[in-house]
């Protein structure tokens, strides 16, 4: 009897270690993913329209004397 309850426990341990296994593989999977997306330059952007208008600094400035 005890050495089944020895098989059963290693069963149970490499059970445990595939499922570990799994687990890591799937943060790694998630990981080299993400590292491949922030590895591309960031494309350039120019918007088609401007919903705020373009500051004039002299309309903000102080009249002298």
């Amino acid at each position: 009897m005890g050495t089944d309850a020895a098989i059963e426990r290693v069963k149970r341990e490499l059970i445990r270690a595939f499922d570990q296994t799994r687990a890591e593989l799937d943060r790694i999977e998630i990981l080299a993913a993400g590292l491949a997306a922030f590895n591309a330059p960031v494309p350039d952007y120019e918007p088609k329209f401007r919903h705020l208008h373009q500051l004039n600094l002299d309309a903000h400035e102080m009249p002298l004397g």
